[in-house]
């Protein structure tokens, strides 16, 4: 099938379209969580302090840099998201370039399409982290390094050495990305030696442009080993990530076992579909490799310390798109193209049922009432009164909404980060207690301590007086107590 240049720009007008609306819609519905509240409580800071503030993250200084800056022009939550729903928009766009590139307007329109209506790539490009900046940058390093094996210039080779240290600076997942592009290189190019010098320049200035960071890189890896928050990987957790490109999103409660077939169906028609036709299977390795290696890689990782977590992953998502958009274009017979075309319809259709979940049903991850409960806090808030939470996941979306004008801490005090703490605050309640008359409890669910809510509002009323509740639904408690003991909340055993 050939589409002329017109079309294919008129078509893909529509498709970035969709991309944009599917990324703007019932985005102020999207509630602050714990992490994108620290993204913007880090970006606030001065740029020294951002830099210094992130020797207690996982990630480099590089998105929170970029929030920075990029709050001087926008502001607020929703300016704030508009960062990743411009990311994610120039993703799809940079994903069509690379289809057209590999095989041709018919496989980068078809590649867009299904990126634009991904639901773990549409979660990600409204959420305040920089998961979908990342995944734009991976687009662009895959873009110029095809550009630049197939027409040697130095502007694609800087091209890519700048997005791929860039990739890097974003995300440190994108280093099993670069180790994938190695591989293909190391298959297709080891007898091409001019093409292979320039690779080997094109990593060493990676790592030349990433060298600055590798000292906080190393603290940072330092710290990571020695904390684990999370449970041992399973399976489940890995074919879980599977199902969120065909008909569930990370909000799904129920068996993904369908899902995860439609993903491993489609999966298995693009293989087939390419393999038959020999001019595809360099185009049908490099996307494999993609796809592949970093979740291969970031598995094995995680047998010694879980950090499967699909948002790490979101780049993997423009590799499945192209995957079957190239099938689509490059199959030859009619069989063939048939198996590809109803693999795109099913994972069109099981996507589009995900992101009507994604957008209508509940979920308190992302459109908790957090706000709501900050908005009527401020109003009723006095001099002389504390708010008091039980956890972390509460206090981080309420400092933001609150501001430093509402004295508040958590019950029991967050582990101790110095670097980062400078920046967000320690959560420590204040050391004297003295002129403290009213105290707003907060009450919100903590995975880590699921029963501390519970018990700590059984010890205030046990030694403060109930006055009323402020907001009281299925996932935040806000609630008045006079002060009557001379201990402002309980001590944990």
């Amino acid at each position: 099938m050939k589409i002329d240049a017109k079309r294919s720009v008129a078509l893909l007008s529509v498709v970035l379209l969709v991309a944009l609306g599917l990324r703007l819609f019932h985005l102020p519905q999207r509630v602050l969580w714990f992490d994108e509240a620290n993204s913007l409580l880090i970006a606030r800071a001065t740029p020294t302090r951002i830099i210094d503030a992130v020797l207690d993250d996982t990630h480099s200084p590089f998105y929170y840099l970029v929030l920075h800056y990029w709050q001087q022009l926008t502001g607020g939550e929703t300016g704030a998201r508009l960062l990743s729903v411009l990311a994610g928009v120039a993703a799809v766009a940079v994903v069509y370039s690379l289809g057209e590139a590999l095989a041709g307007r018919v496989a980068g329109l078809v590649a867009g399409l299904l990126l634009s209506v991904c639901p773990l790539h549409v979660w990600y490009s409204q959420e305040v982290r920089m998961y979908a900046l990342q995944t734009l940058l991976v687009c662009l390093s895959f873009l110029f390094m095809v550009l630049a094996l197939r027409r040697p210039r130095a502007v694609f080779w800087v091209g890519y050495s700048v997005f791929t240290a860039l990739s890097l600076y974003a995300q440190y997942v994108s280093m099993f990305v670069i180790i994938g592009q190695n591989v293909f290189v190391a298959i297709y190019y080891w007898r091409d030696r001019t093409k292979l010098l320039s690779w080997f320049l094109a990593q060493g200035t990676v790592v030349l442009l990433f060298a600055p960071w590798l000292p906080g890189f190393v603290s940072q890896m330092g710290m990571t080993m020695a904390s684990g928050w999370s449970e041992p990987l399973q399976l489940r957790r890995v074919l879980g990530f599977l199902s969120l490109f065909s008909g569930a999103n990370l909000g799904d409660q129920g068996t993904r076992t369908l899902s995860i077939l439609v993903t491993a169906a489609a999966f298995v028609a693009t293989i087939v579909a390419l393999l038959r036709n020999r001019e595809s299977r360099q185009i049908l390795v490099l996307l494999l490799l993609w796809f592949i290696v970093p979740i291969i890689l970031l598995a094995l990782q995680s047998l010694n310390q879980n950090r499967f977590l699909p948002r790490v992953l979101v780049c993997t998502a423009p590799a499945l798109a192209l995957l079957l958009g190239c099938a689509a274009a490059q199959s030859g017979k009619a069989n063939a193209r048939a198996l590809v075309v109803f693999a795109v319809v099913a994972l069109l259709s099981a996507n589009l049922y995900a992101l009507r979940n994604y957008y209508f049903s509940e979920n308190a991850w992302v459109k908790s009432d957090l706000r709501e409960a900050a908005g009527q806090l401020a109003r009723e808030f006095q001099a002389g009164d504390i708010v008091v939470h039980t956890s972390e996941f509460s206090y981080r979306p309420f400092e933001f909404y609150l501001g430093n004008g509402v004295e508040q801490g958590v019950a029991t005090s967050p582990v101790y980060l110095p670097h980062l703490f400078r920046v967000t605050g320690d959560g420590r309640l204040p050391s004297s207690m003295d002129g403290f008359h009213r105290i707003w409890l907060v009450l919100y669910p903590d995975h880590f301590h699921p029963d501390r809510a519970e018990k700590t509002r059984e010890w205030m009323d046990q030694h403060h007086h109930f006055v009323q509740p402020l907001h009281d639904s299925s996932t935040v408690f806000v609630g008045l107590y006079e002060r009557k003991d001379v201990q402002l909340v309980p001590t944990e055993k």
